[in-house]
C-alpha cells in the first residue's frame, strides 16, 4: 500500500489532463470527421421520429464518451483508490456505483436537450435565456432531492447513537436559528477508509451527515468544528451564491454557444441551430469556457471556504480541535498539505490545508470582525 499524498495526487492530475485531450480528440473527429452527422443520420434512419432520433443520438454519444473514458475511470476510480489503500470497494460494487452515476447523468442529459432543443427550434432568438431558467430550476430541484433521492442511491443513512453527538450538533443549529431535519450516520466505511461531513438540503429536508469513519475515529469538538464548518456556508447562503453565481455564468456561456452555433452552421454542415449533430459543438465550446473560468470560481469558493473556517471557530471556540480535525483529515484522506500553487490556482476550491491550519493558529476572537 502506497501512502505519499503527492504520488497520488500527481496521478489525478494527469489523468485530468489525459482526460481533456482524449475528449478534444473525440469532438473533433466528431465535428471536422464527419462522425456526428454519420451518427445523426444513423439515428434518424433508426427512429423516424425527431425527438426519438434525438435520444437515440444522445445515448450513441454517450456511450462513445464512456467507451474512451472507461479505462482511466478504472484506472483511477479503481485500481488507484486500491494501491493506496482508500478503497474497500469490490470491482462488481465499484462497477455498480459508475452504473448509477452514468444513468443519472444520463438521465439528465436527455432532460436537459430535449428541453434545450425544442427551444432551440421554437425559440431561436432567446433560446439560451430560457434554457439557463431551466438549468437554474433545475438545480434548486436536484439540491433538494439530493438527501431523500440521490444520496440513498449510494448510501444507507443511519441513526446516531452517539446521543450527545446529536445534541451538541442540534445546539449549533439552534443557536443559529437555523431549520434542521435531523443528523444521520451514512456507510462510508463500506466503501472507503476516506472521512467526510455535509449539509444538503434546503429548508425542511436540510440535514447533516456524518460517514460513520468520521463517527469513529474523531472526537466530539473535532466533530463539532466540521458541523459548525457547513453550518457557516448554510449561514452565508454560499449554496444560492454559487447557484446564483453558476447561472449567470451560465447564462453568458450559453450566449456565447448561441453566437458561436449561429455562425458555425454552415461550416459544418448542420440544418439549422436545431441540428442535433451540432451537440458537438456546444459541448465543445461550453467546455472551453469553463475551463476558463474554473480559476475564477475556485477563487470564490476559496473564500467562502476561509469565512466558513472562521465561522466556525468563531461559533466553537476551539482552534485546537479544528487544528486537530484538519490533520488527521488529510492524513486519513491522503490530502496535499500544500500543494504547488500553479495546481492550487487550478485544481484547488478549498484552500490547501496547510493555510488553514495556518489561519487556526493565528486566529483571535477578539481579532476576528464578527
Amino acid at each position: 500500500t502506497h501512502t505519499d499524498p503527492q504520488k497520488y495526487h500527481g496521478m489525478k492530475y494527469r489523468i485530468y489532463f489525459a482526460g481533456l485531450f482524449l475528449d478534444a480528440v473525440l469532438l473533433a473527429v466528431l465535428l471536422f470527421g464527419g462522425l456526428s452527422l454519420a451518427l445523426r443520420d444513423y439515428a434518424a434512419g433508426m427512429i423516424g421520429h425527431p425527438w426519438g432520433a434525438g435520444a437515440l443520438y444522445i445515448l450513441l454519444l454517450a456511450a462513445l464518451f464512456s467507451v474512451v473514458h472507461f479505462p482511466l475511470r478504472v484506472f483511477l476510480g479503481y485500481y488507484w483508490e486500491h494501491l493506496f489503500g482508500l478503497s474497500k470497494q469490490s470491482f462488481p460494487q465499484w462497477l455498480t456505483d459508475e452504473l448509477k452515476k452514468g444513468v443519472l447523468s444520463l438521465g439528465l442529459s436527455l432532460v436537459l436537450a430535449a428541453v434545450m432543443y425544442s427551444l432551440l427550434a421554437s425559440a431561436a432568438q432567446t433560446w439560451w435565456i430560457y434554457t439557463g431558467l431551466f438549468w437554474f430550476a433545475l438545480s434548486f430541484v436536484l439540491a433538494k432531492l439530493t438527501p431523500t433521492v440521490i444520496v440513498p442511491l449510494f448510501y444507507k443513512y443511519k441513526d446516531i447513537e452517539d446521543s450527545d453527538l446529536r445534541a451538541r450538533i442540534k445546539k449549533l443549529f439552534a443557536d443559529a436559528r437555523v431549520k434542521l431535519g435531523d443528523v444521520y450516520a451514512i456507510d462510508f466505511s463500506r466503501k472507503t477508509v476516506k472521512a467526510n461531513a455535509f449539509i444538503c438540503g434546503l429548508g425542511g429536508s436540510r440535514r447533516v451527515v456524518l460517514s460513520d469513519t468520521l463517527i469513529d475515529n474523531y472526537s466530539g469538538p473535532e466533530i463539532a468544528t466540521v458541523v459548525a464548518h457547513e453550518l457557516g456556508h448554510h449561514c452565508h447562503r454560499d449554496i444560492l451564491k454559487m447557484m446564483a453565481i453558476n447561472s449567470v455564468l451560465t447564462f453568458s456561456g450559453l450566449y456565447i454557444i448561441d453566437r458561436i452555433l449561429t455562425r458555425a452552421v454552415p461550416y459544418f454542415g448542420l440544418n439549422g441551430i436545431a441540428d442535433i449533430a451540432g451537440l458537438p459543438l456546444l459541448l465543445l465550446v461550453f467546455s472551453v469556457y469553463s475551463l476558463f473560468l474554473t480559476p475564477l470560481l475556485n477563487a470564490v469558493s476559496c473564500r467562502m471556504e476561509t469565512a466558513a473556517d472562521r465561522y466556525s471557530l468563531e461559533r466553537t471556540g476551539d482552534p485546537q480541535a479544528f487544528i486537530s480535525v484538519m490533520e488527521k483529515l488529510g492524513r486519513q484522506n491522503l490530502a496535499e498539505f500544500r500543494p504547488n500553487k500553479w495546481i492550487e490556482w487550478f485544481f484547488y476550491d478549498h484552500p490547501p490545508l496547510a493555510k488553514r491550519i495556518a489561519f487556526a493558529r493565528e486566529y483571535r476572537p477578539e481579532g476576528m470582525k464578527k
